[in-house]
């Protein structure tokens, strides 16, 4: 992996520490201008109930801008909540997005701006009709610790007719500005605080171990694995504890610049698959529940120089790769199969099948290149 090329480039500008939020407004008068901003947030309510809305809106207003909340989006957004978010950005002649809220909120953000910047739809973006040319101004503001959409090229939306959930994927798609605010993620609850973390563990796992990986992959991977395994405990004991929340925020960052550099594997093409068929399951839930298959049946694929990486990113001996990976999970709190989020397993051939029509990109980026008869094994042996 080492002597492998690549080409490094991600526009955007990162600012990261406590009391962050606080300073969009200057930040976007300082490196945007404009007049009016779509703030694209979660339909749940807790933007508001915890403040960070308010705190956001005094932010702008104090600069001078104009603002319109489009509050509709929650978990595996879909084409028509991102194209109601398009309509309202051109009839109310907005000229600047910002996404406030976990990766479903930005991904929105992003698909908004792309979209209308393009001139095209949301939907002939996602099916690859027509590439985006151009991106409306977006800030991305995480409020979770986990998919470093902030800093990647993906805009992730599901398609619920033919039950495909996919990325655009454009190199237009950077947000111009990332705010990172520690303190803002220290309102999630435990469950989502927990399957955050996973959903960044996994993206270091899978970008660093890829067929795709390079040396700069490793570099961020390694590192936000590192950082994950010594501080998901300290999450655990004390998850008010800013310092622990501003460390996984910083490894979620770190694996959203590995998977922009290097794409994910088979664990993502499964789990999109899943919440295609049942979007109220949560990504990060999805791979958690997943990542018992991936022991069992992807890890054996890795050859000598990805598991000796992915051992030393988890401190532990080529022999204990598993463990440690079970070990994380029970750390956090992860018992569940798929059989416990109510997922059929009836529907596995065809998820198994979808998976290899709408992202064989991320299967054929996996070590080994697993078929679909593995594929199914990873979700029989995730189902109890």
């Amino acid at each position: 992996m080492v002597e492998k090329s690549f080409r490094y480039l991600i526009p955007t500008k990162i600012y990261f520490g406590n009391g962050m939020l606080s300073k969009v407004g200057k930040l976007a008068r300082k490196h945007i201008g404009g007049n009016k901003v779509l703030i694209v947030t979660t339909a749940g309510g807790s933007m508001r109930r915890y403040g960070y809305l308010a705190k956001l809106l005094e932010s702008l207003r104090a600069e001078g801008y104009h603002t319109i909340i489009f509050d509709k989006v929650r978990t595996n957004p879909t084409i028509d909540v991102a194209e109601e978010g398009v309509r309202l950005f051109q009839q109310e002649y907005c000229d600047l997005i910002i996404g406030l809220g976990g990766g479903s909120a930005i991904d929105v953000a992003k698909a908004i701006a792309l979209a209308h910047a393009s001139s095209t739809s949301v939907r002939d973006l996602l099916h690859g009709k027509v590439k985006a040319k151009a991106s409306v101004p977006l800030i991305a503001i995480p409020t979770t610790h986990g998919t470093g959409t902030e800093v990647d090229k993906y805009a992730v939306i599901t398609d619920p007719e033919i039950k495909m959930k996919a990325a655009i994927v454009s190199p237009n798609a950077y947000p111009r500005i990332a705010v990172l605010d520690p303190e803002i993620t220290k309102t999630l609850p435990p469950g989502l605080s927990a399957a955050t973390t996973i959903d960044a563990f996994v993206h270091a796992l899978e970008s660093m171990v890829s067929y795709s990986s390079n040396i700069m992959t490793v570099l961020y991977a390694k590192e936000a694995i590192k950082t994950i395994v010594e501080y998901a405990p300290k999450l655990v004991e004390d998850p008010n504890n800013v310092g622990t929340r501003a460390m996984l925020l910083w490894a979620s960052m770190l694996a959203g610049i590995a998977i922009d550099l290097s794409r994910t594997g088979i664990l993502h093409a499964l789990e999109h698959s899943i919440s295609a068929y049942y979007p109220d399951v949560h990504h990060g839930l999805g791979l958690a529940v997943l990542l018992k298959g991936w022991v069992k049946h992807i890890l054996q694929l890795l050859d000598d120089e990805r598991k000796t990486l992915l051992a030393q990113a988890l401190n532990a001996n080529i022999n204990e790769i598993g463990d440690k990976i079970l070990w994380l999970l029970r750390t956090l709190g992860f018992g569940l199969g798929l059989k416990d989020l109510g997922v059929d397993k009836d529907l596995f051939e065809r998820m198994v099948d979808d998976a290899y029509r709408y992202l064989k990109v991320l299967i054929d980026n996996t070590p080994g290149k697993p078929g679909k008869d593995i594929a199914l094994k990873v979700l029989e042996d995730s189902y109890e």
